[in-house]
């Protein structure tokens, strides 16, 4: 019998659980018998990072025709983990992974901490928690005590900073040598020292098992790190001077404790400092808030592998990886003071900029609104769009020259305008030009977000987001921002305009298509013939028309191909069907047809122009005015079925109609 979902849901549970649970301490000989033949048991946090990440894929943009152009064809390394969560961050993650690798062949990455700089929304904290959760599908094994003497051992105490084993033989060089020639562990492998808590449990071996068998009271448990639990990770949050010491980082002293044990005692000390718990990854989330005093144990927790407590109770070990993030402004300031030269040099800094592609940005909202209750709510063609290309808008440089922000956002998303904008640039040049901090300001995706949200909610009657709600929400939320006189403007004016061009045209091309389906047909027939003329007129040949039987020299065929061109003011007819010439029978060589007409912009819109000379009409049958003809009602019931296969509600096909009706004269 099948088992039922419920059932197959308890199983998986249950093997989840169990595949968590701390196993059977290995005794100290089977520890290092482990050890001889899987490094795995003594890899480092870096190294358990490199292991969670996963073996890096091929990914060759050059395949892909707008990545292509993005990334200049190069090869890039992606990782499994962050496929369809991370849009746009490909060198971002590399540069992560770059740091976890080269700290996990010993270099100076890992005696450094991972610092992610970026603007307010642009993915930090995303990243962070996203790392937080690799680091726990990686298990540690730590150094654990059993203690109560030869043939009493007890349940295994773990120690609370979670060490290594490896830090009983860390502190005496004989011993430290002897166990690296005896199963090939290499030294970086070794903690610095044994923490204060093992210094005293060896001791307390030496007293129960005697000299010769202290080895025996310790064992080696595997466990794997939790963020809920804060073992193995932990997180630390900026205080100020006034509630903030450096104990948040190193622990102190458990006063409950102190009736039993003197003040320097480890057992009368309190393990809970995030650089104690986070022995495989410390999270110091806006770190550079928090006082200078606080961060002083970083350093040598760093750079020497061990810190101080509160307490004279002695050095505490430290093996994990420190990861900070915070924005820019406040990286400047703490760049700004001199004394702070040493917690810079131990740094490595990777850049976590917005997002400056519009194809990405509408896949960040695309996730944020799937894990939301909008997931499924109508969302009409192009409203994503133009919000991301308003965020973008905000995020890129002004462009220099003749060029125009509309010409750099379309490059920037790996577009080619060389044949339709020849003021456009290559998209190296508009990032030379921009500089390296491009994307470091301007809207947050948060709060491109915000408006999202907004518009979907903007009319009470229906949960829907359409392009005219978009640009009402847009231009009240510019306005209560206090931008300033020079960005309001830039914003209402420059970006907002962009926006109402790109959208009025979306809208149209809906409508217009909705409108006469069968001028697909028409449509078709028109480019070809236009192709077909255009290709006589360009090798001054004679046409025969196939139906009449009338031959048209050139000056007849230039005069037929006016009628088409002149209601879309072709202003250089020469060049234009010289253009579309070449890519129609290239199409027609590559596929044995003439392309789709719809499917060449350029000359759709003459084509469109010719058949639709009079917008007006179009208005008899679009318009939601009563019908007292029952063809003309069949014609806009047969309209506004087909607007709504193309994404939009009954209510927005009203909405956008009275729209285009309002501003198509403007």
């Amino acid at each position: 019998m099948e088992k039922s979902k419920a059932g197959s849901l308890r199983d998986d549970f249950g093997s989840f659980l169990s595949d968590r649970q701390i196993q059977k301490p290995m005794t100290i000989d089977e520890y290092f018998e482990e050890a001889s033949t899987n490094s795995k048991v003594y890899q480092s946090s870096h190294a358990a990072m490199v292991e969670a990440f996963g073996p890096p894929e091929m990914f060759d943009t050059s395949n892909d025709t707008r990545l292509s152009r993005i990334y200049e064809n190069r090869v890039l390394l992606t990782f499994k983990p962050f496929e369809g969560q991370f849009f746009g961050m490909y060198d971002v993650i590399y540069q992560i992974y770059s740091y976890f690798l080269r700290g996990a062949q010993g270099l100076d990455e890992a005696h450094k901490w991972l610092y992610l700089l970026g603007p307010v929304g642009g993915g930090k904290s995303t990243l962070a928690e996203r790392i937080k959760e690799l680091a726990q599908i990686v298990p540690m094994y730590s150094l654990a005590y059993v203690g109560g003497g030869e043939g009493k051992n007890d349940k295994a105490e773990v120690s609370p900073v979670f060490e290594s084993v490896l830090g009983l033989f860390a502190s005496v060089p004989r011993l430290k040598d002897s166990v690296m020639e005896r199963f090939d562990i290499p030294a970086r492998a070794f903690p610095r020292l044994m923490s204060p808590w093992a210094r005293r449990r060896v001791e307390q071996a030496e007293a129960e098992y005697g000299p010769g068998k202290v080895l025996d009271a310790f064992r080696v448990v595997k466990f794997f790190p939790s963020i809920v639990d804060q073992t193995g990770i932990a997180v630390a949050t900026p205080g100020d001077d006034t509630n903030q010491d450096t104990s948040v980082l190193v622990g102190k002293t458990d006063i409950h404790q102190l009736s039993n044990h003197s003040q320097d005692d480890p057992d009368a000390y309190s393990f809970s400092g995030s650089l104690c718990r986070g022995q495989r990854l410390m999270e110091f989330v806006e770190m550079f808030k928090a006082p200078i005093k606080t961060l002083n144990p970083l350093l040598p927790a760093t750079m020497e592998n061990y810190f101080s407590g509160t307490e004279s109770i002695g050095a505490i070990p430290y093996q994990g990886i420190i990861l900070a993030h915070s924005n820019e402004s406040e990286w400047d300031k703490f760049r700004a003071k001199k004394e702070n030269e040493a917690f810079i040099d131990r740094i490595v800094k990777v850049k976590v900029p917005y997002v400056l592609s519009v194809t990405e940005e509408v896949q960040i909202y695309d996730k944020l609104i799937n894990n939301s209750a909008l997931r499924g709510a109508p969302c009409a063609p192009g409203t994503k769009e133009a919000l991301a290309t308003f965020s973008v808008l905000t995020r890129i440089a002004k462009p220099e020259g003749d060029s125009s922000y509309e010409a750099k956002v379309r490059v920037y998303n790996g577009e080619d305008l060389s044949h339709t904008n020849l003021k456009a640039k290559q998209l190296i040049e508009y990032r030379n030009a921009a500089g390296v901090n491009e994307g470091m300001t301007g809207d947050s995706t948060r709060l491109a977000y915000e408006i999202l949200a907004k518009t979907y909610n903007f009319d009470p009657t229906e949960i829907a987001a359409d392009p005219v709600h978009l640009l009402n929400v847009l231009s009240h939320e510019i306005k209560q921002r206090n931008l300033g006189e020079g960005i309001e403007k830039t914003y209402l004016v420059t970006f907002v305009g962009i926006l109402y061009a790109q959208l009025k045209k979306t809208i149209e091309h809906a409508i217009r298509d909705s409108y006469l389906e069968a001028g697909d047909a028409l449509g078709q027939a028109t480019f070809d013939r236009y192709i077909t003329l255009a290709n006589h007129w360009i090798d001054t040949q004679d046409y025969k028309d196939p139906d009449t039987g009338h031959i048209w020299n050139r000056t007849a065929i230039n005069a037929k191909l006016e009628e088409i061109e002149k209601p879309a003011g072709i202003s250089n007819p020469k060049d234009f069907r010289n253009e579309v010439s070449r890519y129609a029978i290239k199409h027609k060589a590559e596929h044995g047809k003439f392309p789709d007409w719809r499917e060449y912009g350029k000359m759709r819109e003459v084509i469109e122009s010719k058949m639709f000379k009079n917008i007006d009409d179009m208005l008899p049958v679009i318009t939601f005015s009563v019908k007292t003809d029952q063809k003309l009602e069949a014609e806009h019931q047969g309209f506004v079925e087909r607007m709504m296969g193309r994404g939009y509600t009954r209510k927005q096909v009203r909405r956008m109609v009275e729209w285009f009706e309002q501003e198509k004269n403007k």
